[in-house]
């Protein structure tokens, strides 16, 4: 994942040489959308062999006929990473560059997958679209992880601003134990919600290029979910003054881990 806003928890090892990160991430989140739009359209391309391309399930009949669903997905697409642009020029603190592998590392794995997406999603490829109940659940369950993801930035971005400060316990080091919404049941809800996301769109689409796009999501937001609840649980330990971690809040997922 490209670099995020560091709020709380431990703090971000400083890297002295690097690259601007609201470039290098503007840069990634807006040729994400490209890529995807040149993959889709790009004509005469060579035949590609399923599953590579095309939906995993079998289509339901009528609804496979209707095309404009790949222009809803498109526009999913194109919405969850043009909102992750706004948020790198207006939402996110980044306190430090991003280092070489960083800045190639994340352009790279964003526009390949998004390369691929877009063309196991093109027709006249093969895919075809499945069932109608699950096109509409996902797009749905799609739209609740973008907005509880761009709600979770916005409550850590509140965490910045010395008006609010007053209301949250803090330490010397100026982190302080976020609180609100989904905080109260998980360390990380913007990554649960990043995760919601993408089971939307793999439910909606049934593509393997998304759903592979979706294990990687998971393996690296587990990974770094859990990393920032241990530092916070290491923190915040309740001594000199501290205020304790809450003890039962997961790292990731409600109740689960």
């Amino acid at each position: 994942m490209a670099s995020e806003t560091k709020t709380s928890g431990s703090p971000a090892p400083q890297v002295s040489i690097g690259f601007n990160p609201v470039m290098i991430n503007s840069v990634t989140y807006l040729g994400t959308i490209v890529v995807y739009l040149l993959a889709f359209y790009l004509r005469d391309f060579p035949g590609v062999p399923f599953p590579v391309v095309g939906s995993l399930l079998a289509s339901d009949g009528g609804f496979g006929e209707w095309t404009s669903a790949g222009y809803v997905l498109m526009a999913l697409w194109c919405f969850h990473f043009i909102r992750r642009f706004v948020e790198v020029l207006f939402v996110h603190e980044y306190k430090r560059k991003m280092s070489c592998v960083e800045s190639f590392g994340a352009p790279t794995y964003y526009w390949v997958f998004g390369f691929w997406v877009g063309l196991s999603l093109r027709p006249d490829l093969g895919y075809v679209n499945t069932h109608l109940p699950l096109f509409v659940i996902g797009s749905m369950v799609f739209l609740v992880g973008e907005v509880g993801n761009g709600v979770s930035h916005l409550q850590l971005r509140s965490l910045r601003s010395s008006k609010n400060n007053h209301l949250l316990y803090q330490t010397k080091s100026q982190h302080v134990v976020p609180h609100g919404l989904m905080f109260e049941l998980v360390s990380c809800p913007h990554y649960f919600f990043e995760i919601i996301s993408w089971l939307g769109f793999s439910l909606a689409t049934w593509a393997l290029s998304v759903i592979v796009f979706l294990a990687a999501t998971v393996v690296t937001l587990c990974f770094y979910g859990y990393q920032k609840h241990k530092a916070y649980r290491t923190e915040f330990d309740g001594a000199e003054g501290r205020e304790l971690y809450p003890p039962n809040r997961k790292a990731l997922i409600p109740f689960v881990f």
